[in-house]
C-alpha cells in the first residue's frame, strides 16, 4: 500500500466509523424511547407501545444532544494537535531547549521528518505522565503533534525512542489522525446522554430531597420524582452501555492500525529491537502504559499502548495485546515461544515486512545508483525507511551547530530565513538590499548579516532542511509579527525571482500560513488527467528546462508514465510561457485533483526530472516545493545526487 492507497483507505475508514456511529446511536434512540414510554406508562398513559409521534420527539432530542456533544468536542480540537496534547496536559517543547532528554527527542523528530519529507510537527511531553506512551495527533500533516511522557523521555533509550515516534510517524503518514479526533468527537457526544442521567438524578436528589422534607410531600409527589430519577438512572445506564459500543468502535478502527504501524516503524528503521525494548518495558511495568490524565479514555485509540484499562479490555481494547505486538515484530524479546508465536511472527512478516521492500529493476538507476529508479522514488512518497532515516541524520550532524540552534529560536529562525533567501540567490549579489536593513530592527539587521556569512561558507544543500527546521519556531510568532514577516519575506521572493525563493514561497504557503490563517483544503476537482491539459503542460514544461541540458528529451521522458491517460491538448510549451507565475497558478489546481491523478502527476514529475539520471539540488528544491504544495511529499533523502 502506497501514499496515495494509504491516504484513500483512511478515508473509507471514515465511512466505516460514521457506519458505526450511526449504528450506535440507532441504538441509544431506541433505549432512550424504551425508557421514555415506560416512564409515561408509570404515570398512567394508556396508548400503546409504539407512537410515531413520541418516538419522533425523542429521537429529535437524542440527536441533538448527540450531535451539541460531538460538535462542542470537535471544534475543541478544531486547532489539531496543539489541541488534543494541551487537553492532555501537554507542554510544548522549546525548540531551543538545553534538556539533553529533550534535546534528543527534537533530534529524532526532526530527524524523521526530514528523512520523510512531511513537516517538522510540534512537540509535546505530558510532564504529570511517569509510564511510557506517546501519541500523533492533528487534522493535517500541517496542525500535526506529537507527544510523549515524561516516563517515555526517562526511561527509553534512543533506539526505543527513536521506533516509538517511528510509529507514530506511520500514523501522520497513513491519515490515520483525522479520523482519530472525529471519534473522540463521537466519544463525547455518546457520553453526554451519560451526563443527562447524572445531572438529572443529582438535581432530583437535593432540590426534590429538601422539598419533600420541608412540605411533607403526598406519596404521589414522591412516587414522581422517584420515577423520574429512575429515567435518570435509565439515562446513565444507556450513556454507560453507548460509550461499551464507542469503545468498540475505537477496538474496530484502531486495533489493525496498531500492527501495520508496529510494522511500518519497524521498516523505517530496520531494528525491531528498538521498538520490541520499548513494548517490553511497558510489558514490565505494573500500570503499563496507563495514562492518569481524565482524558485517557476518549483519547485512548490515540496513544502508542492501551493509555486506559477496564473489565472489559478483552472485548474492545483499542491496542493488541503489548506481548502479541513483541512476538510480531522481535520474538527474542517475548515471554512466549509457543507455536501460536511463531504463527505470528510469520505472518507478520508475510503481511507487513517481506512485501514493503520495493525491489529493484534493471534499468540504471539515478546518479549511478542501481536501485534507485523513478519507481522507488515514487514508492518513499509519504513512507520513510532506514536509509533515508541514516541520511537524514549525516544531514543534521553536517550542519553546524550554530546554525542549527538558529532554526529553533524564533527570533534567529526569522533571520535565517532571511539569510537563506539571501545566500541561496543564483544572482551574482553578495550585499544584503538597502530596504531590508532599513526595515528590521538593528538587532535583526545584525543576525541576518552574521548567518549570512555563516552560509556563505557552507553547502547549498543545507538550505531547504535549515528552513523546514525552523517553521516550528516562526509557528509561535503572534499574528501581527507573522504579517510583517510574511510581507519582507514576499518581496524579497519578488527580488530574488530564482526557483529557491519560489520554493521558500511555496512550503511557508503550505506549512505556515495554512497554520495563521486555518484554511482548509481544497475541495476535490479533478478526478481524472483529461481535465489538466494546460496545467500538466506548464508544469511538465517548467521541470524540463530545469531538469536537463535537453528539455526535449526530460519533456519525452516525463510523458511516458501517463501516455495512456494524458490529455489530448498537452504540449510542450515555450520556456516563457511556463515562467515561475504559470506554474504557482497550475500547482495550486493540480492539488484540486483526487489521489489517483495525483500520482500520475507524481510519476510524470518525477521521470521528467531524471531523465538525465541526476538530480540537482534545484531540481531537489523544485520538486520539494511543488509535491508538498499538491499534498505528497517527496523526502529529500530519497534524491540522493547533491550535484
Amino acid at each position: 500500500m502506497d501514499f496515495f492507497e494509504a491516504q484513500d483507505r483512511a478515508k473509507r475508514n471514515t465511512g466505516k466509523l460514521v457506519f458505526l456511529y450511526l449504528l450506535a446511536v440507532t441504538g441509544i434512540v431506541f433505549s432512550v424511547y424504551l425508557a421514555v414510554t415506560l416512564l409515561f406508562y408509570s404515570q398512567g398513559f394508556s396508548g400503546g407501545v409504539w407512537n410515531p409521534g413520541l418516538f419522533l420527539i425523542v429521537s429529535a432530542v437524542v440527536l441533538l444532544v448527540i450531535s451539541i456533544g460531538t460538535l462542542f468536542r470537535i471544534a475543541q480540537l478544531r486547532k489539531g494537535g496543539s489541541a488534543v496534547a494541551e487537553m492532555l496536559g501537554g507542554r510544548k517543547l522549546e525548540p531551543s531547549t538545553t534538556n539533553p532528554a529533550e534535546k534528543q527527542l527534537r533530534n529524532v523528530v526532526e530527524e524523521m521528518s526530514i528523512a520523510s519529507g512531511i513537516p517538522v510537527p510540534d512537540v509535546y511531553i505530558l510532564d504529570n505522565e511517569e509510564n511510557i506512551n506517546a501519541f500523533a495527533a492533528g487534522l493535517t500533516t500541517q496542525d500535526a503533534a506529537v507527544g510523549v511522557t515524561r516516563g517515555t523521555l526517562d526511561q527509553l533509550d534512543r533506539d526505543e525512542l527513536q521506533g516509538v515516534i517511528a510509529h507514530e510517524f506511520s500514523h501522520i503518514f497513513n491519515g490515520d489522525m483525522r479520523l482519530n479526533i472525529r471519534l473522540i468527537g463521537i466519544l463525547n457526544g455518546i457520553l453526554l446522554i451519560h451526563i443527562m442521567g447524572m445531572v438529572l438524578i443529582r438535581g432530583m436528589f437535593y432540590s426534590g430531597g429538601v422539598r419533600v422534607k420541608s412540605n411533607r410531600d403526598n406519596n404521589g409527589g414522591g412516587k414522581s420524582k422517584l420515577i423520574i430519577m429512575l429515567f435518570g438512572l435509565a439515562l446513565i445506564v444507556i450513556g454507560y452501555i453507548g460509550m461499551i459500543f464507542g469503545r468498540m468502535i475505537q477496538s474496530a478502527i484502531s486495533r489493525q492500525r496498531e500492527y501495520l504501524a508496529d510494522a511500518a516503524a519497524v521498516q523505517y528503521t530496520r531494528n525491531p529491537d528498538g521498538l520490541a525494548g520499548a513494548l517490553k518495558k511497558i510489558s514490565e511495568s505494573a500500570d503499563g502504559a496507563k495514562i492518569q490524565d481524565g482524558h485517557s479514555m476518549e483519547m485512548s485509540h490515540l496513544f502508542f499502548a492501551s493509555s486506559f484499562h477496564s473489565f472489559f479490555d478483552k472485548l474492545y481494547s483499542t491496542h493488541p495485546p503489548i506481548d502479541k505486538r513483541i512476538q510480531a515484530i522481535s520474538p527474542s524479546l517475548s515471554s512466549d515461544d509457543s507455536n501460536k508465536a511463531k504463527r505470528i511472527r510469520k505472518k507478520f512478516e508475510q503481511d507487513h515486512v517481506s512485501g514493503s521492500n520495493v525491489s529493484g529493476t534493471s534499468e540504471r538507476g539515478i546518479g549511478g545508483h542501481e536501485a534507485l529508479t523513478p519507481e522507488v522514488i515514487l514508492a518513499t512518497i509519504g513512507t520513510l525507511n532506514s536509509d533515508n532515516v541514516s541520511q537524514a541524520g549525516k544531514l543534521l550532524g553536517e550542519i553546524p551547530e550554530k546554525l542549527v540552534k538558529a532554526a529553533h529560536e524564533p527570533f534567529s529562525a526569522e533571520a535565517l530565513v532571511y539569510a537563506l533567501l539571501l545566500t541561496a540567490e543564483e544572482s551574482e549579489k553578495t550585499s544584503t538590499p538597502a530596504w531590508l536593513h532599513e526595515s528590521l530592527e538593528n538587532s535583526l539587521s545584525e543576525e541576518v548579516e552574521k548567518l549570512t556569512s555563516e552560509l556563505q561558507a557552507g553547502n547549498r544543500k543545507w538550505c531547504l532542511p535549515l528552513a523546514e527546521l525552523s517553521f516550528p519556531a516562526l509557528r509561535q510568532m503572534s499574528e501581527g509579527q507573522y504579517k510583517s514577516f510574511r510581507g519582507t519575506l514576499k518581496k524579497l521572493a519578488e527580488e530574488g525571482d530564482s526557483i529557491f525563493s519560489f520554493a521558500i514561497e511555496k512550503l511557508i504557503q503550505r506549512q505556515l500560513d495554512t497554520a495563521f490563517a486555518k484554511s482548509k483544503d481544497p475541495k476535490i476537482r479533478h478526478h481524472h488527467l483529461k481535465t489538466l491539459g494546460e496545467e500538466i503542460s506548464v508544469l511538465l514544461s517548467a521541470l524540463s528546462y530545469i531538469s536537463d541540458e535537453d528539455p526535449e528529451s526530460a519533456w519525452q521522458n516525463g510523458l511516458k508514465p501517463i501516455e495512456k491517460v494524458m490529455p489530448d491538448n498537452i504540449r510542450f510549451l515555450p520556456k516563457d510561457e511556463c515562467g515561475l507565475g504559470r506554474l504557482n497558478t497550475a500547482i495550486d489546481e493540480i492539488a484540486t485533483s483526487a489521489n489517483p491523478v495525483k500520482k500520475y502527476v507524481a510519476s510524470a514529475m518525477i521521470h521528467c526530472v531524471v531523465a538525465d539520471k541526476k538530480i540537482t539540488v534545484r531540481e531537489k528544491e523544485m520538486l520539494r516545493a511543488i509535491t508538498v504544495s499538491i499534498g505528497f511529499p517527496i523526502p529529500l533523502g530519497a534524491m540522493m545526487d547533491d550535484r
